[in-house]
């Protein structure tokens, strides 16, 4: 009983502690924020000694590019203005941010876990980009990297800048290097969804190029049997480009991927996702409303983050609080509180859902949907004031109601808090330099014979294919860039008559056809008919 007492007595001074904490950042014009929930970046912190951040009362909790966020005890303290002054003497645009002791003090501890110091960043584990921008100059093909590659004393240094530099020249999302024989590696890119070999390296170099990743992403040197993950940065144009690097044993040695999270990827508006304006209208309409849930559903990279990120970009405004629940922090947004699951630490998707709630927001972004504790969480939030984007796993716009179901979120509940729900894939764009135009066989778009009126079937003219041979500029594949295809529909009185009969996946998507829903497989078509993409690019996608 006595134990008890005591950690009451403790959750109360703590609440007391960050009441504190947000009235002084309401009295000095600050924003507030409990790092408790809330990410920290080794990177920032990085910045300063853990003593110099001691003695200014605050810790750089996230750094991009040039601009640093600062938590700090109290911004009037002198020596927590000496240390902003010596930043923005080195032309860093800081913004200040309210903390209490305890939320310090984590930043603090977090000296101690640090994979790598400050004084171990040397040229050893820095990327660059001087490099970088030469080796991009040099590099317009596929065919160019190849014959960079092929020298046999390429050193490890070389290696990994030509890889990195080419990703990014070549837009590439993924580097996969994958042991598969004994003597070399093959080295993979996925460009536009589509994993294209580069060739292969051989096994002594690859070692060389191994290590240096491992001090490069912090990982451990001497670890080969267990899988790693890491990551490292480096600027380029003034952007932060982060890489995820993860890597597995294999039969041969250890498999590499490298995840390059480039900025512009979700640089995209709202407008240019390729949301029809029938479509957009709709959309445009849900975002002004205060309170309710978006879902947004299909299989990993089928763009949902992407999207999500738009409608946060869509809504986000001074006098909104958006805060956003994710795994991991992918990229960060202006303006927006950024939280990350930690499951080690029990911070889960439900259990950060529960603190989220109870900072105040306006609307909440939840990563993921992916039980029945979050499900239950993320309805009564959006039924209680909240507007609610998250994100479920399953094939079309039509399985998101009997997934929630499954995850025995009640029936009656379902449609008061849902608004919409948005279902997406991406095609790839025809290349726009060297595509041919050819007559269409019109009986491939007999599935636009039952489109909606609000939709309206244009007339089949010429249509876009790819030329074989392709050109410089799409890496000789015929395409260049992808575009969303969607499908959505709202909760209206039908679907909701539906939804109360606890319906199959098939009884949901007639009753959003009957309303007006243009299916994913009819909006690519419609944008081959745009001459966007092409017709085998969305049989691909979407079978014949």
């Amino acid at each position: 009983m006595e134990d008890k007492t005591n950690i009451k007595i403790q959750q109360i001074h703590k609440q007391e502690e960050e009441q504190r904490a947000k009235n002084l950042a309401t009295e000095l014009g600050f924003p507030y924020i409990n790092l408790q929930i809330s990410p920290i970046d080794e990177t920032g912190l990085l910045l300063a000694t853990k003593e110099q951040a001691e003695k200014a009362k605050a810790a750089i909790i996230q750094k991009k590019q040039k601009h640093l966020f600062i938590a700090c005890l109290d911004s009037r303290l002198s020596e927590t203005q000496k240390f902003i002054k010596e930043f923005e003497k080195k032309q860093y645009k800081t913004s200040i941010l309210i903390v209490s002791q305890s939320s310090l003090n984590r930043a603090w501890k977090r000296y101690e876990n640090l994979n790598i110091k400050k004084t171990a960043t040397t040229k050893e584990t820095e990327i660059d980009v001087e490099e970088l921008k030469i080796i991009q100059e040099q590099i317009s093909t596929i065919e160019d990297l190849k014959e960079r590659l092929s020298k046999a004393d390429i050193n490890a240094t070389d290696l990994l800048n030509i890889i990195i530099a080419s990703a990014l020249k070549l837009q590439a999302s993924d580097v996969h290097l994958e042991n598969e024989q004994e003597q070399s590696v093959r080295l993979r890119f996925r460009i536009d969804g589509m994993l294209q070999d580069i060739c292969d390296i051989l096994f002594s170099n690859y070692n060389l190029f191994l290590s240096r990743i491992k001090v490069l992403s912090g990982l451990k040197l001497n670890i080969h049997n267990v899988p790693q993950d890491g990551r490292f940065s480096f600027k380029s144009d003034n952007e932060e480009i982060e890489n995820r690097v993860s890597i597995i044993p294999a039969e041969y040695g250890e498999n590499i991927v490298i995840r390059i999270l480039d900025p512009k990827a979700i640089g995209l508006e709202l407008e240019e996702l390729g949301i029809q304006e029938y479509d957009f209208e709709l959309i445009r309409k849900e975002l002004k409303k205060p309170n309710g849930m978006i879902i947004t559903t299909g299989p990993t990279g089928s763009g949902k983050t992407t999207l999500l990120y738009a409608f946060l970009k869509k809504v986000n405004k001074p006098e909104i609080k958006v805060i956003t629940l994710e795994n991991p922090i992918e990229y960060h947004l202006e303006g927006i509180e950024q939280t990350q699951v930690n499951a080690d630490k029990g911070y889960t998707f439900a259990a950060g859902l529960r603190s989220i709630v109870r900072q105040d927001p306006d609307m909440i972004l939840v990563g993921e949907i992916r039980d029945e504790e979050t499900a239950k969480t993320a309805i009564n939030a959006a039924l209680t004031g909240h507007l609610v984007f998250s994100t479920l796993h399953t094939n079309d716009a039509a399985g998101a109601i009997p997934r929630l179901v499954d995850m025995k979120v009640t029936t009656t509940l379902i449609p008061p808090a849902l608004n919409l729900v948005i279902a997406q894939r991406l095609v790839r764009k025809v290349c726009p330099k060297c595509s041919i135009e050819i007559e269409p066989n019109k009986q491939d778009f007999k599935e636009l014979d039952n489109l909606p009126k609000r939709a309206k079937k244009p007339e089949i003219g010429k249509i876009k294919q790819i030329n074989e041979k392709g050109c410089e500029y799409c890496s000789f594949t015929g395409y260049k860039g992808r575009i969303g295809v969607f499908e959505l529909f709202i909760i209206n009185d039908s679907m909701e008559k539906t939804i109360l009969k606890t319906p199959s996946i098939a009884e949901i998507r007639e009753t959003a056809i009957k309303a007006g829903m243009i299916t994913m497989k009819q909006d690519g078509l419609l944008k081959v008919i745009q001459k966007i993409t092409t017709l085998e690019e969305v049989e691909r996608v979407f079978g014949e």
